[in-house]
């Protein structure tokens, strides 16, 4: 029993030991702690603020796309089908007005010609015959040896004759006239385009044989928004985008109506004298410029930060009383994009001032120092 209480007494004591030097060492380290200095306070980031100027308006470029295009382009084929024995072209080839393009086969209509020449030759050998004897049943007449009536029956057949004469004549010139339409010939100077149809294909009418191109330089047609097609002035130079070429041209005209499938309005460039065209049907877009009211302001896209829910915003930086510069956050919408640069509106006023790039090294509500101008 006095061994037991023994014990408990010796470890109390071993205990209270214990705690007491864990006393005395945190005091002694509490003092040393404060006896050291603080570390000094990090320096303040320093930024390069610019200043916001809210604009009124905005001009943008917008770009319509349209093509090259010969002055003139005329798909070339006979009036009358037939076989066709000729076509002296091909793509590429340089016309001059009125060079022969192609010939349908002409036989049947040579035949028909031969045909209604004989016939004229015998209706003129039968009106020779009926005018002769006309003239001899008016001297018997004036003789009196015959009747008035017989007079009357020669003359009438004499006259029957050269009305079939006559028609024979004209279905002559109608059947040069068909003749000569079984030659294409070029209707001005230019470059053929396609080859639709070969030697001994037989040609429908109306189809096409060849394309012929005007020689000369080629005019852009694009089609415009009305609106800002009406705002363009006369002779306007603009530039033409194609294949990352930039061609300098000048507003020729604008049509007179609306394009029924585009509801656009079509205007015709013309590239200056100094600009070489590049060939027909080349693809291109002319840059025109549109201006818009609009209140906002251009920043670079490194200005604008993610927001909450999806929204942007603008690191602004204010200054208090005592000269100290804290970082703000500004909300902004995003109403146009260009390559590198945003037009927005949001919660700033006009001369604010915001941080251009570099919003990744502060945050809002931090303390900054500005850059020295200069």
């Amino acid at each position: 029993m006095l061994l037991s209480a023994g014990r408990t007494a010796l470890t109390l004591t071993l205990v209270a030991g214990a705690a007491g030097t864990g006393i005395a060492g945190y005091s002694a380290l509490s003092v040393r702690a404060s006896e050291a200095e603080s570390p000094a306070p990090a320096p303040r980031t320093v930024v390069s603020p610019e200043m916001l100027r809210i604009e009124s308006s905005v001009t943008l470029p917008r770009r319509f796309t349209g093509q090259f295009e010969a002055a003139q382009e005329v798909a070339l084929g006979f009036e009358e089908g037939g076989t066709i024995e000729a076509v002296w072209v091909r793509e590429g080839d340089a016309v001059h007005a009125g060079t022969i393009i192609a010939r349908l086969d002409t036989r049947l209509l040579d035949a028909e010609r031969t045909r209604l020449l004989a016939s004229q030759a015998a209706l003129a050998a039968q009106a020779e015959l009926a005018r002769r004897t006309n003239d001899r049943q008016a001297a018997l007449v004036a003789e009196g040896h015959v009747t008035q009536q017989r007079l009357d029956e020669t003359s009438l057949q004499l006259a029957q004759l050269e009305a079939s004469l006559s028609e024979i004549d004209a279905a002559i010139a109608a059947l040069d006239v068909r003749i000569s339409k079984t030659v294409i010939r070029a209707p001005f100077a230019g470059r053929i385009g396609a080859r639709l149809l070969d030697d001994g294909a037989v040609a429908g009418p109306g189809a096409g044989v060849v394309t012929l191109l005007e020689a000369g330089p080629a005019r852009f047609r694009v089609a415009v928004d009305p609106e800002l097609a009406a705002r363009l002035l006369p002779n306007s130079e603009v530039e033409i985008d194609t294949s990352g070429r930039a061609l300098s041209a000048r507003l020729a005209e604008l049509a007179p109506e609306l394009d029924p499938a585009t509801r656009n309005q079509i205007a015709y460039f013309d590239l200056l004298p100094s600009t070489s065209a590049p060939p027909a049907r080349t693809t291109g877009e002319v840059i025109l410029p549109d201006t818009q009211s609009e209140i906002g302001v251009w920043v670079p896209l490194s200005a604008l930060r993610r927001g909450p829910r999806g929204a942007w915003t603008l690191l602004t930086v204010t200054k208090d009383d005592h000269g100290i510069a804290t970082v703000g956050q500004e909300a902004a919408e995003v109403l146009h994009l260009d390559e590198s640069r945003a037009f927005v509106r949001g919660s700033f006023s006009d001369g604010t001032l915001y941080l251009p790039g570099g919003t990744h090294r502060v945050v809002p509500g931090e303390a900054v120092r500005l850059a020295e101008a200069g």
